[in-house]
């Protein structure tokens, strides 16, 4: 079918992706791909599960990349693979295809309208497919919140380790936090709230949690300044912080910049507070 990029992004901006995609014969993870190519800004996942009043607003539609036009052909031509080239694709391309797909359901339409075949069918492969990449649904369910997980994380180090500064790694971890939690938050949550999820994830966040506060305990206890017991406190104490502001910006209870400051105060006059019990213990030492 013909159509200009003007009338895919009404469309895309008058209904959901996924119903958009079903009349051309596409996934909704595929004619995603298709406007990201073609520059069309598309609503997020989370669009149209909130209220009419808490949508995005629909910005203006960009130029084409250079080299394109304003025509776009789309159809079953695009979404139709033989066989033979499904085959061809590997394990670990086949389970990120899986993963992505599962993502755009669980955010479009809830946890309970993903399944194995579900997914098996959106794809185009067999459910014994999707079982041999991924599992059972619980197995999938996990896959995913572990690569949300690993994401967030990846990005929190990146920016991180961007400065040598104690004070400036804090505030980039934390409104990189709070950003990721706007915009990949509402997945996670979701995901975390399966009870099935929660006990399978359980001992490896415990050993992540640990991991990431080992270093901020070292700077604490270092010179003796502050006990490990203080030291675990305040750390939980301001962990807690992060993450209830992280779970109010992902629920979209409060606006993002009212809380990212609120979070910084609070944070920094922790950090603040701890360095100034640490010059004490170590005037008295």
């Amino acid at each position: 079918m013909q159509l200009t990029r003007s009338q895919l992004f009404d469309q895309i901006w008058q209904e959901p992706m996924g119903k958009v995609a079903e009349t051309y014969g596409l996934t909704g993870n595929g004619l995603a791909k298709i406007c990201d190519r073609l520059n069309i800004p598309r609503p997020s996942r989370t669009h149209w599960t909130r209220g009419q009043d808490a949508r995005e607003r629909r910005p203006a539609l960009p130029p084409p990349p250079i080299g394109l036009s304003e025509a776009v052909a789309i159809g079953e031509r695009q979404a139709r693979q033989s066989p033979g080239m499904r085959k061809r694709m590997d394990s670990e391309s086949r389970r990120d295809q899986i993963l992505d797909a599962s993502a755009s359901i669980a955010l479009e339409e809830g946890l309970s309208a993903l399944t194995v075949r579900r997914i098996a069918r959106d794809l185009g492969i067999s459910e014994t497919q999707v079982n041999n990449c991924v599992g059972g649904r619980n197995d999938l369910l996990s896959a995913l919140a572990r690569r949300e997980i690993a994401r967030q994380e990846s990005r929190r180090r990146n920016r991180v380790g961007r400065n040598s500064d104690r004070h400036t790694r804090i505030v980039l971890s934390t409104i990189g936090y709070l950003h990721e939690a706007q915009q990949r938050g509402p997945l996670l949550q979701m995901l975390l709230r399966n009870p099935e999820v929660k006990a399978s994830l359980r001992e490896e966040r415990r050993a992540q949690v640990e991991t990431g506060r080992a270093p901020i305990l070292r700077h604490l206890t270092g010179t003796g300044a502050m006990s490990m017991e203080s030291a675990r406190a305040t750390t939980a104490a301001l962990t807690g912080v992060s993450l209830k502001a992280g779970g109010i910006v992902a629920s979209r209870r409060a606006p993002l910049a009212m809380v990212e400051q609120l979070c910084l105060t609070v944070m920094m006059a922790g950090v603040v507070s701890d360095e100034e019990l640490m010059a004490a213990g170590s005037g008295q030492s």
